[in-house]
């Protein structure tokens, strides 16, 4: 669709058009479209449908007594037909006036009910995104309370982590703790590697590394790590990226002892 159309379909001349409230340079605007484009036209049938079916769904049924008096008033006409034409009939004024009173009621109904449609969506839009920030924000909290635990903790060991010949400006804390089964890690300071390579971290249980993945700088903040049973080593490496099947043997830049009494 033109954007030219699109524009035009946005706006509410079509509804102003339908029920009379367009300027005369409106309304020439409004005929050009309809005889132009067929989006526009099918619009406004569109636009047509719905205003008789909300007309219908909200109209209301005269009184009998209101029937009767148009059928007798019929029979008195019937008698005067070679009689000698007259003014229009006031009821028949009366008439007209009612019905387009109701019509334009009708019409401002209608739209008045779109706009409460349209604001009720929004709202519910808004509730659904408020939920799942919140649910979000909880998680977090909870995954912080989770990795702070472990500092309060009396049964927490602390191992102040240096790197050797091939990562001396590496610095971390980690914070291991056997009881809770819980560890995590604080890297203070770690050199720049090439694009193709990355920090992993291992554990070694039974002689055997077990990845327990990417090492990262997060500015000072606690980073938890999976907890491995049996573990008597954790190794840093410096890898290729993508590589989490084994540690290089060549590749350790450090190296945290766990003592057996721990």
């Amino acid at each position: 669709m033109k954007d030219e159309i699109k524009i035009f379909l946005e706006s509410d001349l079509l509804e102003r058009y339908m029920i009379g409230e367009t300027t005369h340079e409106e309304e020439v605007r409004v005929e050009h479209y309809l005889d132009t484009y067929p989006e526009v036209q099918q619009e406004y049938e569109v636009l047509q449908e719905n205003l008789e079916l909300y007309a219908k769904a909200h109209a209301k049924q005269a009184p009998i007594s209101v029937k009767e008096d148009v059928l007798a008033q019929l029979k008195s006409e019937t008698k005067e037909l070679n009689a000698p034409k007259k003014g229009i009939p006031w009821y028949f004024v009366a008439a007209c006036i009612t019905t387009f009173l109701f019509g334009a009621t009708t019409i401002t109904l209608w739209k008045q009910n779109k706009l409460l449609s349209n604001e009720k969506s929004t709202i519910a839009t808004q509730i659904d995104n408020l939920k799942s920030d919140i649910i979000n924000t909880n998680s977090k909290l909870e995954n912080m309370k989770s990795k702070y635990a472990v500092l309060n903790d009396p049964e927490t060991r602390k191992y102040v982590i240096y790197g050797n010949e091939r990562a001396k400006n590496l610095r971390s804390v980690a914070y291991i703790n056997p009881k809770e089964k819980i560890s995590a890690i604080n890297v203070l300071s770690m050199p720049k590697l090439p694009e193709d390579k990355e920090f992993k971290m291992w554990a070694e249980v039974n002689g055997e590394m077990v990845s327990l993945g990417v090492l990262e700088k997060a500015d000072r903040k606690l980073m938890s790590l999976p907890f491995q049973d049996n573990a008597s080593n954790y190794k840093i490496t410096i890898e290729s990226k993508g590589n989490n099947d084994f540690a290089s043997i060549d590749s350790e830049v450090a190296n945290i002892k766990i003592e057996e009494d721990e």
